[in-house]
């Protein structure tokens, strides 16, 4: 029987500025999101290299995979071979941390540059706006960090995008004007004196409601197009510091955490889950639902990988010799294939029998 813990959910809104310290994870003196992560110097296996990452992978509507890299720019997989996308053939930068496809067929991707649209023959960049006078929270007189780097995006129903940035919080793009949000938010680094939060992630819910994750002590904030409500350490979550998020088909909301489990948001209130419930570290880095309804739960520990099928928790049997090194993205193919990617560059696909390791054959090695 797994343990739930529950708590009501709190509708309140907190402009607190100061940095929540109380969560002592393996990740907490973390500035950035995916440069150095959770990289222990541990051998580099099979001679990759530790500075790539595949970030994230989508299966478009063509039935073509598109997985996105750190250092690589894209790979498009038409199920017989990968063509690697650069800045050389218009992207417009090499470091891309997602990918999604609209209502409308376009690719957009999160890149180091902003947004870069791709319509199948050109892309077009959509850079991030750059203060040119210096901003200050009004409450505190601090100033947020200034990126041009999206990690993440989404389109909502109504057909807009949200943005979740490296330093300086979440954007609203229609198409053409980027509104900035919750730049005064979540940890003040204390050397500087400067906002620093990092949205890693961001969900839609049924309801319409905008989630968003923070990696910097800034808990998870739901906004309902009127009121941001933000939930962290003193309304009970376990962790402040959250990677990722997910919606499952039945509506409810998954986020994880970087040390402390996962969350599950379902009818107004909290459950946790850890190890203490069978989920095999406490570390959650991505999600994924396939067509048979089961949860997969990926990890930035090696070669973990859980299953969440009708109430419980399942480990799947890889091979732990098989590296599956800080998972940023698990995903499904037409035939029903689960794919994985993350640190070392790793590409591996799994058809239910076999993990086939597609690093270096991405590459055409």
């Amino acid at each position: 029987m797994i343990r739930l813990k529950y708590f009501p959910l709190i509708l309140m809104i907190l402009f607190n500025s100061s940095c929540n310290g109380q969560v002592k994870t393996k990740s907490s003196n973390l500035e950035d999101n995916n440069r150095e992560l959770f990289f222990d110097n541990r051998p580099n296996p099979k001679n990759r290299d530790a500075g790539d990452i595949v970030t994230n992978g989508l299966l478009d509507k063509d039935g073509n995979m598109w997985f996105t890299t750190f250092s690589e720019g894209v790979y498009k997989y038409n199920g017989i071979k990968f063509t690697n996308i650069t800045t050389k053939d218009g992207l417009c930068s090499n470091k891309i941390n997602s990918v999604i496809e609209d209502k409308d067929g376009l690719l957009w991707f999160a890149t180091s540059k902003g947004l870069c649209r791709y319509d199948g023959e050109k892309f077009t960049n959509f850079p991030l706006p750059q203060e040119t006078i210096p901003i200050f929270s009004k409450e505190t007189g601090f100033r947020s960090r200034v990126t041009e780097e999206v990690l993440w995006l989404i389109q909502d129903k109504k057909g807009d995008f949200w943005l979740g940035t490296l330093a300086s919080g979440a954007y609203h793009f229609d198409g053409k004007t980027f509104t900035s949000y919750l730049k005064f938010k979540g940890r003040i680094h204390p050397v500087d004196s400067v906002y620093n939060n990092v949205i890693q992630s961001i969900v839609e819910d049924n309801a319409g409601n905008i989630w968003f994750t923070s990696q910097t002590h800034g808990g998870i904030t739901r906004y309902d197009g009127k009121v941001f409500d933000n939930f962290t350490l003193e309304d009970g979550l376990p962790d402040d510091m959250i990677f990722s998020s997910f919606k499952d088909r039945d509506g409810n909301l998954w986020f994880g955490t970087l040390d402390q489990g996962l969350i599950f948001y379902k009818d107004s209130s909290f459950q946790f889950f850890d190890e203490n419930d069978g989920l095999n570290n406490n570390m959650v880095s991505c999600f994924y639902q396939d067509k048979t309804g089961k949860i997969w739960i990926g990890s930035f520990r090696g070669s973990t990988v859980s299953w969440y099928d009708k109430g419980t928790f399942t480990s799947v049997p890889f091979d732990k010799d098989q590296e599956l090194v800080e998972l940023r993205f698990i995903t499904e193919d037409t035939d029903g294939n689960v794919w994985f990617g993350g640190r070392y560059g790793i590409l591996y696909r799994y058809d239910g029998k076999e993990l086939k390791d597609f690093t270096h054959l991405k590459r055409g090695e």
